[in-house]
């Protein structure tokens, strides 16, 4: 789906805005909103254009530790800058925890994100894609409402590059698709885990994390850790900050998380 917003004056854009904060407070019931950014500025935005997000994080682990509602839908705006994993790992997380079909994820993207990890992004399917410079405008609240009517959304300027990237993707590089577990083995390795910890984390025996790395090594043809994180860089399933940034941390042990309002209230953002 294609939004646009043309030129408006300042007045007309106000009524628009302030139609689509009606449209969406209609659309609301069973849903949860939630954003998770590393960036202040794009959490502060969202807080006033949508005051009735219930919660608010600047990672994963900090998402994960609040008491997110076990019942409804949820409804999760992020971008691909949180410290532990970007987007990916924030879908995988919520999806395996709270279930696939509970969650939605419109996704802010800096416009000149690389095309590997664009590409990478789109395979995990979200729900809507969008460029963050976009964001302070009434473009984000058409996309939240598209995403409440269970729509799907993808920014022109970004899904034009992806189908660039796939039309120009090489068919033996094509071929080798990381599944999500796969990609999430590659980011704990990245992180600094050993294999004890990520079979610990995964709830799997330690020669069954052995195997499925010697698995990795043969589909991504890296014979070494270290290739294997290369790799990951270059196809995008790895960012420069997954580097040994901290994937280790565990949910509950970072204490910037802020939940906002609870099950039984929504309410605006608290600072």
């Amino acid at each position: 789906m294609v939004i646009g917003l043309g030129v408006m004056q300042p007045e007309d854009l106000l009524l628009h805005v302030q139609a689509l904060k009606a449209a969406i407070e209609s659309l609301l019931d069973g849903w949860t909103l939630v954003i998770c950014s590393h960036h202040r500025r794009m959490r502060d935005t969202a807080a006033l254009l949508l005051p009735q997000l219930q919660f608010s994080a600047s990672s994963t682990a900090e998402l994960l530790a609040l008491p997110l509602p076990e019942t409804g839908k949820l409804l999760v705006l992020c971008d691909d800058d949180s410290p532990d994993g970007g987007a990916a790992e924030l879908m995988t997380q919520l999806r395996e925890r709270h279930g696939a079909k509970r969650c939605r994820f419109l996704l802010c993207l800096d416009t000149a994100i690389g095309g590997e990890r664009l590409v990478r992004l789109w395979r995990l399917r979200p729900d809507g894609i969008s460029c963050r410079e976009s964001c302070g405008s009434g473009r984000l609240l058409q996309c939240v409402a598209v995403l409440l009517r269970n729509g799907r959304y993808e920014d022109p300027q970004l899904s034009d590059r992806i189908r660039q990237l796939l039309a120009n993707t090489p068919l033996q590089e094509e071929a080798v698709v990381l599944s999500v577990k796969e990609e999430q083995l590659v980011r704990l390795v990245a992180g600094g885990r050993s294999t004890r910890e990520i079979a610990s984390q995964l709830q799997v025996r330690t020669d069954t994390v052995r195997r499925r790395l010697s698995a990795l090594y043969g589909k991504t043809g890296a014979r070494s850790q270290g290739g294997l994180l290369v790799w990951g860089l270059e196809h995008g399933v790895l960012r420069q900050p997954d580097l040994a940034c901290g994937l280790h941390q565990r949910p509950g042990q970072d204490h910037g998380a802020a939940a906002v309002g609870n099950r039984h209230r929504s309410g605006a953002i608290h600072r």
